[in-house]
Formats: C-alpha cells, structure tokens, sequence
C-alpha cells in the first residue's frame, strides 16, 4: 500500500447529475448516477469514504475490498458502504439508477478526536469495509448533510465539524476493532437477501405499489416462503417488508401531492393510486410521516387549491 499514492476513483457507470459541499475536514457529493451494466468501478483514496444510498436500486453489485471477503448485494435507499482510508476496493454492476450522497472524512479528524481524549490512542483503531448495509443512522446524517447546513460562514463549519464527529464516533463504535465485544455476542443476523433476489423484489413494489403487496406475493417473487423472506428482506435493508412498501407509497403520494397538475390530483385519487385503502388511510399514515395532511402539504409545496 505504501507505493500507492495518486487517489483512484474510477465510476462504473455515469452521473446524471453532481452537486458538490466541502468543509475542513469532510466532503460532500450528492449524486445521481446511473451504472451500466457489467461494468466496472476501482477506488482507492487516502481518505474514509462513506457512500449512503438516498434513492433507487441497483441489480447485483459484487465488491471486493483489500483485505475483506468478496460481497454480492444491490443498493437500496438507506444501504451504506464504507471504504477505510488507503484500501482499495474493485466494484461490478449490473445496472440500475441511484441518488446517493458520498462522503469523504479526514482521518486527522480521527486523530483530533483521540487527542480531546474521546478515543484514546487512536493508532490502534482498524476499521472494517462493508457495501450496502442497513445503517439507518447514517442515512440521517448523509441526508443531512446534502440538505446543507442552516447558517452561513462560522456556522457552516460548525455545522459540518459536528456531523463529521458523530459520523467518526459512530463508524468507530460499530464498524472498527473498538466495536466492543457485545457486539460478537449478539444473536446471528439472518442471511440477507442476495443482490439478484432484492432487486427483483424492489422493482416489484416499486412497478406496482398501487396494486396488493402481499407478503406471500413478494416472497415468491424473492422464490422464498414468506416467513425467511420476511428475514431477510429486513436484514437486507434495515425494515420489514410492510414498513418498506408503506414509506414507498407515501413517497409517491407527497410527489404526486407536489406535482403542478392542472386539475389537481384528488387526495382520494392519489390513496388509490398508491395502494391505501381510503383517503382516511392516506390522511393518517401521512400525517405520521411528514407531519402534516395531505392537503396542508400540497398547500405548503406551492398549490394554492
């Protein structure tokens, strides 16, 4: 590793589009990207890299980083991956179209967080790689972080200073050799889905979300029964089956809701249109989401009806 020095970041695939945030200490991209299929990504920086799936899928993604088992998993909203600072990682696609927000973390910000006496000798601690893991944590802080922070000038870079620490702290305390030995106590994960059976199973729900998402219709989608399946689809994303399909449909009704129509779409139309069973249904599971009803949202998003 020594020898190498240029960073290496080869895509896979091709951004629609890229916005960029830098602060001392961390960076920012917030991307949309499309990857081709069987292609091929290489990556090797000298900095910690954090990728957070913010939207969409990909197929089947095989990953092999320096030192760590091969992987084969797919992306999903909410999936993390993390690249140790000077570890090199090969990637392989099999298509699919993704927002993500990646993230680039100083190791000195390590090294300064040792030093104020949070972590101790920080020389010993060694982080682990891992692609696509459900870490709704970090989906926050990722999301967070692309809305930008409040202020301007000082308090830009307090903003980002306290993000960048509780990212490191986290990383540290649950992906390093610090991680503690409860978590080699904790009951065995089931076997996640694999890349090829997830998306097959995403793409469902997300090409018929108006229709009856039954458990057993999924699950035979992913060629499993309905109670492994139920398993591992949470271990594969981080939420059961019914929670997922639940926050997809109302994602769909606050875009529709957004949506300039002329006539607007009826609050009834849009629960049919998501799969909710009534208006009421659409109401109540949408005010627990975004706060407010379908209506006040609409009004809030710029139409007057």
């Amino acid at each position: 590793m020594a020898g190498r020095t240029a960073p290496i970041h080869r895509y896979g695939g091709r951004d629609l589009w890229r916005r960029s945030l830098e602060w001392n200490g961390i960076a920012v991209e917030h991307v949309r990207w499309r990857a081709a299929d069987d292609s091929e990504g290489l990556t090797e920086r000298p900095e910690h890299l954090l990728f957070v799936t913010l939207s969409g899928t990909t197929g089947r993604t095989t990953a092999v980083v320096d030192g760590e088992r091969r992987s084969e998993t797919a992306d999903f909203p909410g999936a993390a991956t993390f690249i140790p600072g000077t570890r090199r990682r090969w990637t392989r696609y099999q298509g699919g179209t993704i927002t993500y927000a990646a993230l680039r973390l100083d190791p000195s910000h390590l090294h300064a967080l040792g030093g104020a006496g949070r972590l101790g000798d920080t020389r010993r601690i060694e982080f682990g790689a891992f692609t696509n893991r459900p870490d709704p944590f970090l989906h926050q802080l990722a999301a967070a972080l692309v809305d930008g922070p409040p202020g301007g000038g000082a308090a830009d870079q307090l903003f980002a200073d306290s993000l960048a620490t509780t990212l490191m702290l986290h990383l540290v305390r649950r992906y390093s050799n610090l991680a503690g030995p409860h978590r080699a106590a904790a009951p065995r994960r089931p076997r996640p889905l694999n890349g090829t059976a997830l998306r097959a199973v995403l793409d469902h729900i997300h090409g018929n979300l108006g229709e009856d998402l039954r458990m057993d219709a999924l699950a035979a989608v992913a060629g499993m029964d309905r109670h492994h399946f139920a398993r591992a689809f949470k271990a594969a994303t981080g939420t059961p089956p019914h929670r997922y399909v639940t926050e997809r449909r109302l994602e769909l009704a606050a875009r529709l809701l957004r949506e300039r129509a002329d006539p607007p779409h009826a609050i009834a139309d849009i629960a049919y249109q998501v799969g909710l069973s009534s208006q009421s249904h659409l109401t109540t599971a949408f005010r627990r989401r975004y706060g407010a009803t379908p209506h006040a949202y609409r009004r809030a998003h710029g139409d007057p009806v």
